[in-house]
C-alpha cells in the first residue's frame, strides 16, 4: 500500500513542478477551466462534456511530457546540439498540435450550441 501511496505523492510533485515553472501549462488549465464554465452555460451534453475533458487531459499531458523530456535533455548536456533541439522542438509541437485541435474542437462543440 505504501508503493501506492508514493507513487501518487511522485506524481502530485511531478504535476506541481510542471504547473510552477510551466507558463503554458497554466495558460491550458486556464483555458480548460474557461471551456468547462462555457459548457455549463451552454449545457452542452455528457457526450460533448467527455470530449472536451479528454481533448483537454490531452493537451494538459503531452504538455507534462514535452517539460519531462526538456528536463531530460538539460540534464544531459548544457551544450547546443541538434538532436536536443529536435528533440525539443517534436514535444513542443506535439503540444501544439494538440492545442490547436482542442480549440477547433471547443469551437465544434459550442458553436453547434449558440447557432
Amino acid at each position: 500500500m505504501n508503493k501506492i501511496i508514493n507513487s501518487f505523492i511522485y506524481a502530485a510533485r511531478g504535476i506541481s513542478y510542471v504547473y510552477k515553472t510551466q507558463r503554458n501549462f497554466r495558460i491550458q488549465i486556464i483555458m480548460m477551466i474557461v471551456a468547462t464554465v462555457i459548457g455549463l452555460l451552454l449545457n452542452i451534453s455528457a457526450i460533448h462534456w467527455a470530449i472536451l475533458f479528454m481533448i483537454s487531459c490531452l493537451v494538459l499531458t503531452l504538455e507534462i511530457v514535452n517539460t519531462a523530456i526538456e528536463t531530460i535533455i538539460d540534464m544531459i548536456t548544457d551544450e547546443y546540439h541538434v538532436n536536443a533541439e529536435k528533440a525539443k522542438d517534436a514535444a513542443a509541437g506535439a503540444v501544439l498540435i494538440a492545442s490547436f485541435f482542442a480549440v477547433v474542437i471547443g469551437f465544434i462543440i459550442f458553436l453547434s450550441y449558440i447557432f
